[in-house]
C-alpha cells in the first residue's frame, strides 16, 4: 500500500509563511563588536576636532582681519607713528576731535602694555608737538620761583619741595631728582582725594615730541624704570 505524502492546504502554509516572516522581523538587530565600536568613537573624535579646528582657524583669521588689530598711523608734529589700537588713549565712542595732534596712550604698570580693567596701576601718556614751555630748564625756573625753602628725602633717591601758599601750585609738591632736577620733576597733589587714579604728572621731550605723563603717586620712587620704559615704548612705535 503506497503511503501517501502530507497534504497542506493552501491557507495553511500562507499563515506559516506569515508566521516565519513575524519571527524574523522581531528579532534584535546584534549590537556591534567592540572593536567596531572603538573605530566608530574614534571616528566621531576626529571629525570634531576637525570642525573646532577650522572654527578656531576662521576665528583667527576673522581677528587678524579686523581694523581695531591693525596700528593705526598718526602724526605727532613731524613725526610718524603706528598706534596699536590696544594701546590707545581714545575713549570708546571714537571722539578724536580734542586730539587733532596729538596722540594718547593708556599703559599698564608695570608691564607698559595694555591698559587692563582690574589694575588701577596705568600711566596715562599723551604726545603733543614741542613747546619751548615744557623744556626742561625753563619748567625748572617756572617752579622755582614758587617753592618754599624746606626739603625732604623721598624714597627712589628725590627731594621733595613745597609750593608757596597762594601760588598757582599751592595745593600740589614738587618732586625731583638730584642734584638739579633736569632728570626727573613731577608735581603730585598734597590731597590725593580727588578720585584721579593717576594724580601726578610729568612733561618731558623725546625725539621731537613732548610727552606728559600722569601716574599713581604709590609708584613715584620707580621713576627712572618708568620715564626708561615709556621712552622704549615711544620708540618702538616711531616710523
Amino acid at each position: 500500500m503506497t503511503a501517501s505524502l502530507p497534504y497542506h492546504r493552501p491557507g495553511h502554509q500562507a499563515a506559516h509563511l506569515t508566521s516565519m516572516v513575524r519571527m524574523r522581523l522581531q528579532r534584535q538587530t546584534a549590537p556591534l563588536p567592540r572593536a567596531d565600536g572603538a573605530l566608530l568613537k574614534a571616528v566621531l573624535l576626529i571629525l570634531t576636532a576637525g570642525v573646532l579646528a577650522t572654527a578656531l582657524a576662521v576665528y583667527l583669521t576673522h581677528r587678524r582681519d579686523e581694523p581695531g588689530a591693525v596700528p593705526q598711523p598718526a602724526r605727532v608734529g613731524d613725526v610718524a607713528l603706528m598706534i596699536p589700537k590696544d594701546l590707545s588713549g581714545i575713549d570708546d565712542d571714537g571722539d578724536t576731535s580734542r586730539l587733532v595732534g596729538m596722540v594718547r596712550l593708556r599703559l599698564d604698570w608695570p608691564s607698559l602694555g595694555p591698559a587692563q580693567p582690574e589694575n588701577r596701576k596705568r600711566l596715562l601718556v599723551t604726545l603733543s608737538p614741542p613747546d619751548r614751555v615744557n623744556e626742561p630748564a625753563r619748567q625748572l625756573a617756572t617752579y622755582a620761583r614758587f617753592l618754599t625753602p624746606t626739603v625732604w628725602s623721598n624714597p627712589g633717591g628725590l627731594v621733595v619741595r613745597g609750593f608757596r601758599k597762594g601760588s598757582p601750585f599751592e595745593n600740589d609738591e614738587f618732586y625731583v631728582s638730584v642734584p638739579d632736577g633736569k632728570g626727573f620733576a613731577a608735581r603730585c597733589p598734597i590731597d590725593t582725594g580727588s578720585g584721579l587714579d593717576e594724580p601726578c604728572r610729568i612733561t618731558f621731550q623725546h625725539r621731537g615730541m613732548d610727552v606728559n605723563i600722569r601716574f599713581p603717586r604709590a609708584i613715584i620712587a620707580d621713576w627712572a624704570v618708568m620715564l626708561g620704559g615709556v621712552r622704549r615704548t615711544l620708540d618702538g612705535l616711531i616710523r
